[in-house]
């Protein structure tokens, strides 16, 4: 998975599945610089808010 945008369509495929650290670790095996450029997981966020999260922030956009 070479970066961030492949990581949110990946999570994409099942938004409404709780996000976990566990999700983000098997998405990112091998792309420790993926994994180190990846948002906090907001408490209670599915993987469609935690995508979009993603997304945002690629964008410049910040909380």
């Amino acid at each position: 998975m070479p970066g961030l945008t492949e990581l949110a369509d990946a999570l994409s495929e099942r938004p409404e599945e709780l996000m976990t650290l566990g999700v983000l670790f098997g998405l990112t095996v091998g792309e420790p610089a993926v994994l180190k450029q990846a948002p906090a997981i907001p408490e209670g966020a599915t993987r469609g808010e935690y995508a979009a999260l993603v997304r945002l922030i690629q964008m410049g956009v910040t909380p």
